[in-house]
């Protein structure tokens, strides 16, 4: 087995192009550290080495272990990833994640397994695995699982800060976390359903946390034991996404070399979470269609009928009904997902809990520079309560780690904010058009779709027509990175 696995490695390796890609350029800063930063524990020496030397082609700063023990004595906080093999000489591989859990609890972890079954898979991700992936594996899939990983654990964080300033896990009833009346009523909703065990959609703009909202409802739901599953919809090509939601058998494509668990099996007593599902392609919604209605589906290439009982939540930035209307999404499909809507308010309608946002994501991020925390003036704001917000709670820390970097002082004011959205976001006067250039006017059209695609490159692409590859070249253009 390990032969195949570093056969398929050292393959990837002769085919990686010698100079970064645009993605990788703009990766994390934490991974240009010169500190350890991704924890390898693995007892094969020769997958060892192999995945340490492409972990630093590819900007980490790797460190490896040859025991569970061993890993565990190299952990520190500046470790932004692990690596785990599920078959270690001294202990248990899921007795070694449940205890890098314990020791730091938001710490993505990947498990490496050459074992091809649902049930060591559902185990992982109970315990807190992030994914996992079955020996031999393509290398490439392993470094993008990770950066998958790292992306939602902080996207997770940033939203979790700020949707609810104070901890969910103190008391169950989240309607007096929040001064607006239709965030209240929207907590209330939340744990209605989270009962009922039903198929939810939720629906807002990007960035006003829904994702934290389906974690919730699995949180107070009775299946918060089971294993909670997001999947991206637009995240992956087309041709992978239905392999990630329904799993695929061994040759059913090229590069199948090994048969593997779905989403749907994963989740299979749990929830899985269904991000963006307004980009479902057109021909994988008849499938979704006959699990939401039968609990069946195949794998990809194969011919055997597996059953799940995980709960579906659903998540869009879209009109659902808009896309009916035009044909791209199914009418059927769209009634068997909106059994329950909640819908999520846009910043700019709450208000009220923008001190209390303000308070959270300011505390949150001198916590994680280890400084004092800021205040924030009257003027500023006023300059915050005037914006419109098309990238909601996501852009509003956005903006406040920006400040916060360039402000000599521990209050933040007016002028600190104003470089940052602009003074105020009003409508032009009817009538009167202010004179732009060109340029500028494509500048704020392209980080206006930007900032409303959640930053998401591959969303903002397919919103405005053009390759990704130009959205790259964008942001380099208007220095946005």
């Amino acid at each position: 087995m390990a032969d195949n696995v570093c056969n398929k490695v050292l393959f990837a390796i002769s085919k990686r192009p010698a100079r970064l890609t645009n993605l990788e350029r703009v990766h994390d800063m934490s991974l240009r550290e010169s500190k350890s930063n991704l924890l390898i524990i693995d007892d094969d020496e020769t997958l060892r080495n192999l995945l340490s030397t492409a972990a630093r082609s590819r900007g980490w700063h790797p460190v490896a272990a040859t025991t569970g023990q061993e890993g565990l004595q190299l952990l520190d906080s500046e470790i932004r990833a692990v690596v785990l093999d599920h078959g270690l000489p001294d202990e248990d591989g899921i007795r070694v994640l449940t205890r890098l859990h314990e020791i730091f609890p938001n710490l993505p972890v990947i498990m490496l397994t050459g074992l091809n079954d649902a049930e060591t898979a559902v185990r992982a991700l109970k315990v807190g695995a992030d994914d996992y992936l079955t020996k031999p594996f393509e290398l490439e899939r392993l470094f993008t699982v990770i950066q998958e990983a790292c992306q939602k654990r902080r996207l997770s964080e940033e939203v979790s800060a700020v949707l609810i300033p104070t901890s969910a896990s103190e008391s169950g009833n989240l309607s007096k976390k929040s001064r607006s009346p239709r965030m209240s009523e929207l907590f209330r909703q939340m744990e209605r359903a989270a009962q009922l065990d039903i198929t939810v959609l939720l629906t807002g703009e990007s960035g006003t946390g829904k994702t934290h909202i389906a974690r919730e409802i699995h949180r107070l739901s009775p299946r918060t034991r089971e294993a909670f599953i997001p999947v991206s919809c637009p995240s992956l090509p087309r041709y992978l996404l239905e392999s990630e939601l329904f799993g695929h058998e061994r040759g059913a494509f090229t590069g199948a070399t090994a048969a593997r668990a779905g989403r749907f099996e994963q989740a299979s007593k749990g929830t899985i979470f269904l991000d963006e599902i307004g980009d479902l392609p057109s021909e994988l919604q008849p499938k979704l269609l006959t699990v939401l209605q039968d609990r069946e589906f195949f794998r990809v290439g194969g011919s055997q009928i597996l059953h799940t009982d995980s709960r579906i939540i659903a998540a869009t930035n879209i009109d659902l009904q808009a896309r009916v209307a035009d044909g791209s999404f199914r009418e059927d499909l769209y009634y068997r997902l909106n059994i329950v809507e909640l819908h999520l308010p846009p910043l700019r309608e709450r208000l009220e809990d923008l001190p209390d946002l303000l308070h959270a994501i300011l505390k949150k991020i001198a916590d994680k520079r280890r400084v004092k925390p800021w205040s924030v003036t009257t003027a500023a704001l006023e300059v915050l309560k005037n914006n419109r917000w098309p990238g909601n709670i996501r852009q509003l820390e956005n903006v406040m780690e920006r400040a916060t970097a360039f402000s000599n002082s521990s209050e933040l004011d007016e002028r600190d904010i104003v470089p940052l959205i602009g003074e105020r976001n009003e409508q032009p006067v009817s009538g009167v058009i202010p004179h732009r250039s060109l340029h500028e006017i494509e500048r704020q059209a392209f980080i206006a779709a930007y900032e409303q695609s959640g930053r998401n490159k591959a969303k903002t692409a397919r919103h405005l027509g053009i390759a990704e590859r130009t959205v790259y070249n964008l942001l380099t253009r208007y220095e946005l990175k």
